[in-house]
């Protein structure tokens, strides 16, 4: 009688999954390529005309503690530039609305900034626009006052990325 054999059990090192991994790779190193070959520069780099655009602006001077906070905020983004030709000059509004769902007592702030980016040589606007946002607030908690200022800073900080990406994107179309 013959001995029974023991089946071989032959792994396939090309397995689907190895290939699609194998073509996304391709892809990618593909897309990286075309990139670099096409002259891509990013948006904030140095050297690109919206990068030289936005290091040539001064925030207008603040008033108030929000005003304060947006400027602050701004400028972390932009860096500090007090002989800039262009001056970004801003109007922040606020609002706030109470929400009462069941058994929960919230309240949102509603932001809005205006700007206006201006020539310091001629005068002129280059570029104006609005941004807006908001942020919400527990009411239930022993201390109201902390929240709604934390979540007016908040709120600020968002405006003030709204209001760079915003102005980017309308530097880029000029």
């Amino acid at each position: 009688m013959p001995k029974p054999q023991a089946a071989k059990l032959t792994l396939n090192k090309d397995t689907p999954v190895q290939r699609l991994r194998a073509a996304y790779l391709f892809i990618t190193l593909f897309m990286i390529g075309g990139l670099a070959g096409c002259g891509f520069t990013p948006v904030y780099g140095t050297g690109s005309p919206i990068g030289q655009t936005l290091s040539d602006i001064q925030v207008a001077a603040p008033n108030t503690r929000e005003e304060y906070m947006f400027v602050r905020s701004l400028e972390e983004r932009l860096m500090r530039n007090p002989q800039a030709q262009k001056t970004l000059k801003y109007n922040i509004s606020f609002s706030e609305v109470g929400l009462d769902i069941i058994d929960v007592s919230r309240s949102q702030i509603l932001g809005k900034v205006s700007y206006q980016l201006v020539d310091e040589i001629d005068g002129k606007v280059v570029v104006s626009g609005s941004v807006e946002s908001f942020t919400s607030f527990s009411t239930v908690e022993n201390f109201p006052t902390l929240m709604r200022n934390n979540a007016q800073e908040r709120l600020i900080d968002i405006l003030a990325d709204r209001v760079l990406s915003d102005l980017t994107a309308k530097l880029a179309m000029i």
